[in-house]
C-alpha cells in the first residue's frame, strides 16, 4: 500500500511552523494549525493513500485510505519533522 511521505505532508499543511499540534487516529490525521489558509489542499488530496481533506472541529483532518495511518505514514517520522523545525 502506497502512503504519503510525511514530508510532503508536513510541507503541504504550510510547514512545521504553522503546526500547532497534531494528534491522529487510525484513519485520521488531525492537525491544529495556526494559519489555514497556508495550506495546499488540493495537492494534499492529491498524495498517495489520501481519500480527503477535511475541516472539522478547528482542525485539519488528512482522511487516508484504510489502514494508512494505522501502519502508513510514518507518524514517528512526522513528529521528528516537527520537532526539528
Amino acid at each position: 500500500m502506497t502512503t504519503p511521505d510525511p514530508r510532503d505532508v508536513l510541507a503541504l499543511v504550510g510547514g512545521a511552523d504553522n503546526v500547532a499540534a497534531l494528534t491522529h487516529c487510525w484513519a485520521r490525521l488531525r492537525f491544529t494549525l495556526r494559519d489555514d489558509a497556508a495550506v495546499d489542499e488540493p495537492a494534499l488530496t492529491a498524495l498517495p493513500g489520501v481519500v480527503m481533506v477535511i475541516h472539522q472541529g478547528g482542525e485539519l483532518h488528512v482522511a487516508l485510505r484504510s489502514g494508512v495511518a494505522h501502519r502508513g505514514v510514518d507518524l514517528l517520522d512526522l513528529d521528528r519533522l516537527l520537532r526539528v523545525v
